[in-house]
């Protein structure tokens, strides 16, 4: 039930809403789209997955709203690029990686702990890389010194993500 109401709010919902808002990604291939109805379809996709997740709270442990509203959030507003911390490298990986992994490790455990953090932190540094991955797969688009930059960030993630991969280890051996 976790990957249904990440794949309506995250998946569905959230890219249908940045492909309504958005006018030099998308644009370009759908010239005729319907934005209200792409819009509509992205806000209804994020009310089906807090529906979802509205449920599990029900179910299984009221603290799991916590998760819900903070991931109904993080999918209406990231796409539109507001507040502005959530459009930067740590909202990116606390939207799409830290929190739906923690939510997904509470609603399993119905606790939090050293290994759901662990796990969680390294998620969210690995999607941070997936998207600098994206990134650099598009190197012609950018300027030289954006690139060294981009590669200089990218070394510093997998170092860290090997860093909490290893604290995860060493949390489940003590």
């Amino acid at each position: 039930m976790t990957m249904l109401a990440g794949f309506f709010g995250l998946v569905v919902g959230a890219h249908y809403i940045d492909i309504a808002g958005s006018s030099d990604k998308y644009l370009p291939y759908f010239p005729g789209m319907n934005r209200s109805a792409i819009r509509a379809v992205g806000v209804l996709a994020v009310l089906a997955g807090v529906a979802v997740g509205v449920y599990m709270s029900l179910v299984y442990s009221i603290w799991f709203l916590i998760f819900v509203v903070l991931g109904g959030f993080f999918a209406l507003f990231y796409p539109i690029e507001k507040p502005k911390w959530l459009h930067t490298y740590a909202g990116f990986g606390v939207a799409w990686g830290f929190m739906p992994v923690l939510a997904s490790y509470y609603i399993q455990a119905l606790r939090i702990d050293l290994v759901g953090l662990a796990l969680a932190v390294f998620l969210g540094i690995t999607v941070v890389e997936m998207h600098h991955m994206a990134v650099l797969t598009n190197e012609k688009e950018y300027a030289t010194e954006t690139n060294k930059n981009a590669r200089l960030l990218l070394k510093i993630h997998r170092a860290a993500a090997y860093a909490i991969g290893l604290i995860l280890l060493i949390s489940r051996l003590i």
